[in-house]
């Protein structure tokens, strides 16, 4: 059997998305983060075992720069910093700075502005994986890393 000779029909230009459905995404997103805060709130991650475990810790034992994040944010929600920060000092440090952010990115789409970007030059990315990397190496030494 020989391939057709015939020419592929002209495919449609890609639909960009409407405000309509961007409106629509966002609201689903701001009520699944909602509801994902509500059962956080109500269900506390080192009592209850249907949160998800961490693979890197199950495999190697070792923290990893998000281990303890659901509890941090249990006891932040709680208003319990020092015990939230005991658990994950990187997310209780960088947590009001992406609250600040996220707080300004919708005051910016409400005024039907742009989203802001932040533009992630290489610098800020190195920095971000230096200081990620040092977090986990210092949080895994024995006596006393973080």
């Amino acid at each position: 059997m020989t391939p057709s000779t015939e020419p592929c029909p002209p495919t449609a230009p890609p639909r960009l998305a409407t405000s309509q459905s961007w409106s629509r995404a966002v609201l689903l997103l701001l009520a699944i983060g909602a509801v994902s805060v509500i059962v956080l709130f109500a269900f506390d991650p080192a009592q209850n075992s249907f949160y998800p475990r961490c693979t890197i810790k199950l495999l190697t034992g070792l923290d990893c720069p998000g281990c303890g994040g659901l509890r941090a944010t249990h006891q932040l929600l709680h208003g319990h910093v020092l015990t939230a920060f005991r658990l994950n000092p990187l997310l209780v440090t960088l947590a009001p700075l992406v609250a600040v952010w996220l707080v300004w990115a919708g005051v910016q789409r409400f005024r039907h502005r742009a989203f802001p970007e932040i533009p992630l030059t290489p610098r800020r990315v190195w920095l971000l994986v230096v200081v990620t990397v040092g977090f986990s190496v210092l949080r895994n030494l024995p006596a006393g890393g973080l």
